[in-house]
């Protein structure tokens, strides 16, 4: 299983902004490299998945009482599982 890290937390690591070094012509990749590196962790997806709760779910009867797909009966409020899609009339 993976670890959950904070994405933020994780950008704080890389800590500050590095200053641009320069050596006779060329300047070093630092900077160019930080921004890259914080670039790709704000680009990651989140490992966290969305839990879409039953009375959420677009199986749910119309008064969210019985699941459609499964003929579970009854719902309770804080139930979900894995194979909930969001309604989308709301």
């Amino acid at each position: 299983m993976s670890d959950l890290i904070d994405r933020q937390a994780a950008i704080d690591a890389l800590g500050e902004k590095p200053l641009a070094w320069t050596v006779g012509e060329y300047e070093l990749g630092l900077q160019n490299q930080w921004q890259s590196d914080v670039d790709t962790l704000k680009d990651l997806p989140s490992a966290q998945p969305e839990i879409i709760r039953c009375r959420n779910c677009k199986f749910a009867s119309g008064d969210s009482r019985i699941c459609m797909k499964f003929g579970h009966s009854p719902i309770g409020e804080l139930d979900f599982c894995a194979w909930a899609e969001r309604r989308t009339d709301e």
